[in-house]
């Protein structure tokens, strides 16, 4: 292969005294070059990817964020009937869920400059969370 790409090169290794030893021994050498693994190209170019995604179509930007409430949504409402119905760790869930709300709210509006997607998807959870969890008590009657 390229002198640049990892390549393997096969070639017969002779004994020091000539004849004697493994006639057909094959040595295996590996060659790396500058250029970084699929997985890494991957994973340092994913933010421009996504960032070239949500540009083409203004429509993408409006479906994820109605993901992201709708995920919320469900989460809450996986967490108040499983502590609910168990009886237990009602106080801890609820005090989770607070404490969520609370530190996605501090990190979505203390930066001066508009949030970036990541903490834009973060804030419709956490709207569809606190939704899921305000619907469930008027249902409740509390």
């Amino acid at each position: 292969l390229g002198g640049d790409r990892l390549s393997l090169s096969a070639a017969p290794a002779r004994s020091a005294a000539g004849r004697g030893g493994r006639g057909g021994a094959v040595t295996v050498r590996a060659v790396t070059g500058p250029r970084e693994t699929r997985l890494g190209s991957i994973l340092t170019t994913l933010p421009q990817r996504l960032d070239l995604y949500f540009k083409v179509r203004r429509g993408r930007r409006f479906l994820w964020k109605a993901i992201a409430a709708f995920t919320g949504f469900y989460t809450a409402n996986v967490i108040s009937l499983t502590f609910g119905v168990l009886g237990i760790n009602d106080v801890v869930a609820g005090a989770f869920c607070v404490g969520f709300s609370e530190l996605v709210t501090r990190a979505y509006y203390r930066k001066a400059t508009k949030p970036g997607l990541y903490f834009t998807l973060l804030n419709w959870f956490k709207i569809g969370l606190i939704y899921a969890l305000t619907t469930d008590a008027f249902k409740l009657g509390s």
